[in-house]
């Protein structure tokens, strides 16, 4: 991230072509510099600085339209839209090249000017069709942010109609979103009355279901053509106390360290990607289990599923992609069929990430590059965050790690809600039942502001990881909780 003093002062000093290539060299920690950007007086002032900067060099239209001009404008007119400052929205929109943003900031400068609150019912329609060219140039798509702004725009005028005593207005506004004619006319009211529930619907947990869980039949044979197949008829193993030639005592406690090894380590004829497949023998189903408790209690990320805009499940610590292999098969459990979300395997060690992607290339989850793997979560292109409906940050067995810095993933979380305020955002946690091992999370819960805790509490988790097993099941006390961050 950059200071924004710093780079204010830095633009007002240099030439076209100097901004053009400081910008290309800095696209990231800009984007971060703008997501950051805090609505005060000297913010704005320095913001403006910057685009009465760019309006006095008389640009012409190849350097005014290069991407890195165009990347400044559009980040200053959303600041500025944020910030309420519609003169300074005005100018941003009237330098970008025709492109969705331009149509975005039209559109809500379009109902900024009204002059009477009639004007709301009048012109109703004619704030749709901007707003409707605002959804996509053909390569990239915004419907969900377009809808978001929509809904924003519906609750903060039936507010102000309200505040004024107009409810007859409101009467009619209301009608307007539910008028048959405008919905046949305009797309983006029909999709908006179909999906606006995403927009409203309040937050269920659901009652606790003590059942015993086993693999559905996509995960067992999931689970049995990934890795216990290979473990199982692998030369060295002898099946079930010796895997890949070491004794199972030996693997929980040096190989795989109980679940905290290095695992882009060999070990004497172990590959690194030996090792993460032990890792899944031994621990990921357990944790593929407890997901499921979660996440069966948690009614909200299926009503965000194939509807507009994308699901981006954020999963740090991903391991073999446990906690995304569950979410597919929570989905497809419900709804059947092919599963779509955006998925951000985040972990330490290549070797996790590449079982990761291994784990999701799966004939129920289709991935349609909605597929992202990171080292670490201040790695993320917010651009992958545009079309998002809602975002979850899961935590599965994270925060037991003796490597995390809590602190600097605090710092990345928020970037990451920063990058988009008005979407529902929620850390989804779960953890051994030792208090002793959630004492980085306690520290992280104090670095990420203002929260609710939807749900907390230790439940005793009883699994098979056979179908139709007689045998008794195993028990696991797991910690959960569900943050939903402000």
């Amino acid at each position: 991230m950059i200071d924004i003093s710093d780079f204010s002062a830095r633009i007002i000093q240099s030439t076209p072509e100097e901004i053009i290539q400081y910008v290309a060299d800095n696209r990231n920690p800009l984007k971060l510099t703008f997501i950051n950007l805090e609505i005060i007086r000297d913010t704005i002032d320095r913001c403006s600085s910057i685009l009465m900067y760019l309006s006095s060099l008389q640009l012409p239209v190849e350097v005014k339209e290069s991407n890195e001009i165009q990347f400044l404008y559009k980040e200053l007119g959303l600041f500025f839209k944020k910030a309420n400052k519609q003169g300074l929205v005005a100018n941003c929109s009237n330098q970008l090249a025709a492109n969705i943003f331009k149509n975005r900031l039209k559109a809500w400068l379009h109902h900024k000017h009204y002059t009477n609150a009639e004007s709301h019912c009048k012109l109703f329609a004619s704030y749709l069709e901007k707003l409707s060219i605002a959804i996509t140039d053909g390569d990239e798509d915004y419907e969900n942010d377009v809808l978001r702004d929509l809904h924003i725009y519906y609750v903060d005028t039936m507010a102000l109609l309200e505040n004024r005593g107009h409810h007859a207005l409101m009467q009619e506004f209301e009608e307007l979103f539910e008028s048959e004619s405008l919905i046949g006319k305009y797309k983006l009211l029909d999709i908006y009355q179909r999906s606006k529930n995403q927009f409203t619907t309040d937050l269920l947990i659901v009652e606790e279901n003590h059942k015993i869980y086993e693999p559905s039949i996509f995960t067992e044979a999931l689970f049995e053509d990934k890795f216990l197949a290979y473990i199982r008829n692998h030369q060295d193993t002898v099946w079930y106390e010796i895997l890949l030639g070491y004794p199972t005592f030996t693997i929980r406690n040096e190989i795989i360290n109980f679940g905290q090894a290095h695992f882009d380590n060999s070990y004497g004829a172990l590959s690194s990607s030996d090792i993460v497949k032990l890792y899944s023998y031994f621990n990921m189903r357990k944790h593929y289990y407890s997901t499921l408790y979660l996440l069966e209690r948690f009614n909200r990320l299926q009503d965000f599923h194939d509807t507009n805009g994308r699901i981006k499940f954020i999963d740090i610590g991903c391991g073999p992609a446990t906690s995304g292999i569950a979410l597919t098969d929570h989905i497809h459990a419900i709804g059947g069929g092919a599963v779509s979300f955006d998925y951000f395997g985040v972990d330490c060690y290549q070797s996790m990430r590449t079982e990761a992607a291994y784990m999701m290339d799966n004939g129920v989850y289709e991935n349609d590059n909605s597929t992202f793997y990171l080292e670490r979560l201040g790695k993320i292109d917010y651009d992958d965050l545009e079309n998002a409906n809602s975002i979850y940050i899961n935590t599965c067995y994270l925060f037991a790690s003796d490597t995390l810095d809590e602190v600097e993933l605090a710092k990345d979380v928020l970037n990451v809600k920063k990058a988009k305020q008005e979407v529902p955002f929620y850390i989804l946690f779960q953890n051994t039942s030792d208090a002793t091992k959630s004492v980085k999370y306690n520290n992280f819960k104090e670095q990420i502001g203002n929260f609710t805790v939807r749900l907390e509490g230790t439940s005793l988790i009883r699994y098979n990881n056979r179908r139709n097993s007689y045998f008794s099941p195993t028990e696991e006390a797991v910690y959960f909780e569900i943050l939903e961050i402000e």
